[in-house]
């Protein structure tokens, strides 16, 4: 079905972010998982492919939080919130043969995140635990039949038919949402390729930025997700499969999710759950502090409404560097039930309550300050047995301590 109205592209986009944001955490989950020391296993060979091959993937996931900025770029455009809520893993797609799942390093989900990034016109890639023959993998012609597999025309269908609402809504009327409610390429993270949209075209040049990224090119996929994926896939092969990850689970979980499409490890050991629910607490704040960035529209003579709203961009980038990412490392090092087995916890990426921001502007700020103090004090009750968490809390209260100033218009 086409879309032509507003409502129709605004669902299509809201889809669009719960796809891109489901793959940033399954690709954040598989990077983070991997071995890190020589104490754990590793050669010295092993352990510079394996760094290697963790700064692809957080690249390429890095690239994924920028194409969500840009789907939020595009619904502002016309006049609708910012998407940052996600269903829970596992998730059942209906157009992939297989869910969306956390998965340590491994061929099994190297196989999946190309078959994500597949291009169109590309064979699909050999499933888990096949012998890999890297002429297999090359590029089928471009002029042949319909891309397999199949499941990946959803994606591309999607976007095609968001640019194809763009193209068939009239132009005078869709763009209706303030531009200063868009977000543009001054974060400090330079990964994030974010485009404003003000119009048709810059709207539809977006769209294809997002396409480029993941698949690369008629002409070329040398710098695309796909490419990377799969490069890091063949020298996997090449070096015999070798054990790269840590004992993390699939999918594992803090509790039940009744919305979850499948089965969980929960996560038993009572430090571990600790954390883990420290780390989705984080992730949490990180999600509501980027809903209120980008529901503010601030008039361009208002510097004080300006100031804040890039306090919530810089802290909301810098609450991911300094404490999530660092307690996702933490958690793959605590044990999963038994402290003497080798089974260790992974990071759940859990959304405990709908991100979504209160109706009454000057309470948004008191509710973001309360769950920062919730953060800071786990931190500093963790902090006695894991100085690591500590440090991790005082950081955050000086940045609750920034924010606070903000919002008080002291700063």
């Amino acid at each position: 079905m086409a879309i032509d109205t507003r409502e129709e592209l605004i669902n299509a986009l809201h889809e669009a972010c719960e796809i891109e944001h489901s793959l940033l955490v399954q690709y954040l989950y598989t990077a983070l998982s991997v071995k890190k020391g020589l104490d754990e296993g590793l050669t010295p060979h092993q352990q510079r492919l394996v760094r290697d091959w963790q700064a692809r993937m957080l690249v390429i996931a890095r690239e994924e939080m920028g194409h969500l900025g840009i789907a939020c770029n595009l619904l502002a455009a016309i006049g609708a919130p910012a998407k940052l809520d996600r269903p829970a893993m596992p998730r059942g797609t209906g157009y992939y043969p297989f869910s969306f799942d956390l998965l340590p390093f491994s061929d099994e989900a190297l196989y999946k995140f190309l078959v994500f990034e597949l291009p169109r016109g590309f064979p699909p890639p050999p499933p888990p635990g096949a012998d890999l023959d890297a002429r297999e993998m090359q590029p089928a012609a471009l002029a042949s039949v319909a891309p397999e597999p199949l499941e990946y025309e959803y994606i591309g269908e999607l976007y095609a038919k968001i640019a194809d609402g763009f193209r068939a809504i009239p132009q005078g009327q869709l763009f209706i949402g303030p531009k200063t409610a868009q977000t543009a390429n001054n974060w400090s993270d330079r990964m994030l390729d974010i485009r404003v949209v003000t119009d048709r075209a810059s709207a539809i040049a977006a769209i294809e930025n997002i396409i480029t990224d993941g698949e690369g090119t008629p002409q070329s996929t040398d710098r695309s997700h796909y490419s990377g994926f799969l490069e890091v896939r063949q020298r996997y092969f090449a070096e015999q499969r070798f054990d790269a990850a840590r004992r993390v689970p699939k999918n594992p979980a803090t509790r039940v999710n009744p919305e979850a499409d499948g089965p969980v490890t929960l996560i038993k050991n009572p430090m571990a759950l600790r954390l883990t629910e420290l780390f989705n607490a984080n992730y949490g704040v990180m999600l509501l502090m980027l809903q209120h960035y980008f529901s503010l529209a601030p008039r361009a003579d208002d510097a004080a409404a300006e100031t804040r709203r890039r306090a919530l961009q810089l802290s909301s980038q810098r609450i991911m560097s300094v404490a999530v990412r660092p307690l996702a490392e933490e958690v793959t090092k605590a044990p999963l039930d038994d402290p003497q087995a080798p089974e260790r916890a992974g990071p759940s990426f859990e959304i405990y309550s709908d991100v979504a921001l209160s109706p009454y502007p000057g309470a948004r700020w008191t509710i973001l300050l309360e769950r920062l103090d919730a953060l800071v004090a786990e931190c500093a009750d963790l902090g006695q047995e894991l100085p690591r968490v500590g440090a991790i809390g005082e950081t955050l209260s000086i940045m609750r301590g920034d924010l606070a100033a903000v919002a008080s218009g002291e700063l």
